[in-house]
């Protein structure tokens, strides 16, 4: 079982001023230097050793209903910001969020799809609502990794939760696709190799073997590419070869 008490020591409460009510809210914000990076899966997703860090990247406004990655919060215009007033604070009921030590993967997960919902709704650029969705989706999977073993119901609680990441990340590689196509480096804070690289993951997932193949001579016939994305894309590209001549024989 996750031991969520022990992320309390590595949180603190941020402030921040919502741009759609000017109201001052707080989020919860892992601490400067306690993140202790381990690795990341072939999706990216990133590992660390004593906490989540991708629960703490929303701020939500109670007052408004306002929710964005925290690295965006300042990154709306007038537009925007009048599509979420009609659209979110118009039907959005003010409400005080009751008081918590660290946010559960479930409040994470409920946050983000307020996040979702807000960068939709405001007709953000395809890549950072890409970056949304690929967010809940490493939640939904790190849910499925929470789940006990002597839990009666683990495998159907795993397999529900490892759909929805899933969908999540099908969603994600549809919106950073188009992103890919249509927007410039950097995307949703990606240099394009990285991009390249997560696309030929996520179609992989998706079982576009080709067009992943091609997404990923383009990571590794580039020389800035970083040994661990390297390293990565060379796994790929090995289960990549064996479903490609799978299909070839059949």
């Amino acid at each position: 079982m996750y031991d969520y008490a022990s992320e309390k020591s590595r949180i603190l409460d941020k402030r921040y001023t919502c741009p759609i009510c000017d109201k001052q809210i707080t989020a919860k914000a892992v601490k400067s230097n306690t993140a202790r990076f381990l690795d990341s899966k072939a999706d990216l997703r990133p590992i660390h050793s004593n906490i989540n860090v991708t629960k703490y990247e929303t701020v939500c406004c109670p007052n408004c209903g306002y929710a964005v990655l925290t690295k965006n919060i300042d990154n709306i215009n007038q537009i925007q910001k009048k599509l979420i007033r009609d659209k979110i604070q118009a039907n959005y009921k003010p409400h005080e969020e009751p008081p918590c030590d660290y946010y559960t993967t479930e409040m994470a997960i409920s946050r983000m799809k307020m996040v979702l919902l807000c960068t939709v709704t405001k007709e953000a650029k395809s890549s950072e609502i890409g970056d949304v969705c690929l967010k809940l989706s490493w939640l939904y999977q790190d849910l499925a990794d929470e789940i006990a073993e002597d839990d009666p119901n683990a495998d159907s609680k795993r397999n529900s939760y490892l759909t929805e990441a899933k969908n999540a990340a099908m969603n994600a590689y549809n919106y950073l696709s188009e992103a890919r196509m249509h927007e410039v480096s950097p995307f949703a804070g990606m240099n394009e190799t990285t991009l390249d690289y997560l696309l030929a993951d996520l179609a992989y997932q998706k079982g576009e073997y080709q067009t992943a193949m091609q997404f990923l001579s383009n990571v590794v016939a580039n020389r800035n590419t970083t040994p661990r994305l390297k390293d990565k894309s060379l796994d790929l590209k090995e289960l990549l070869s064996a479903k490609l001549h799978g299909e070839e024989e059949a």
